[in-house]
């Protein structure tokens, strides 16, 4: 062999698992401080970031379906829950648009109101449907033991 074999029980690999998601968490942030930087202090286009956002946005999701999913680490939201969180998100970012952009004309309702309340619906949508998977499946695993 050429390691020496070491005995892991659940409190190592809990602190393990904690130190990874923090620093995964420290990453995530300055990632996203770098988007925000190259942005809006150097103007940069946002065609020449897409592959930064991109893969941020893969990691982020990806690291949050996982834990939903495989960890069932994050709690499942009631429907009232749900209907609160919608409603914040979607009051938030209307009306961040709105100080922005201002009321926008009625013929762009695609690419202005659409993406403002259906986009925080589809992710709150998806949050709850993977975290009661993961849930269900932590469940089963408990039930076989």
């Amino acid at each position: 062999m050429l390691f020496e074999k070491t005995e892991r029980d659940e409190r190592t690999f809990a602190a393990g698992g904690r130190v990874a998601g923090i620093w995964l968490g420290v990453t995530h942030i300055l990632l996203a401080g770098v988007i925000f930087y190259r942005l809006y202090i150097l103007g940069q286009p946002d065609e020449e970031l897409r592959d930064f956002q991109t893969v941020f946005a893969i990691s982020l999701f990806g690291h949050m379906l996982t834990q939903l999913f495989l960890g069932g680490l994050l709690p499942v939201p009631t429907w009232r829950g749900m209907v609160v969180c919608y409603l914040t998100l979607a009051g938030v970012i209307a009306a961040v648009c709105l100080a922005i952009y201002g009321v926008p004309e009625a013929s762009q309702w695609h690419s202005t109101w659409l993406p403002t309340f259906l986009g925080p619906a589809i992710l709150l949508g998806l949050y709850r449907l993977t975290a009661w998977l993961g849930r269900r499946r932590i469940e089963k695993l408990i039930a076989e033991q």
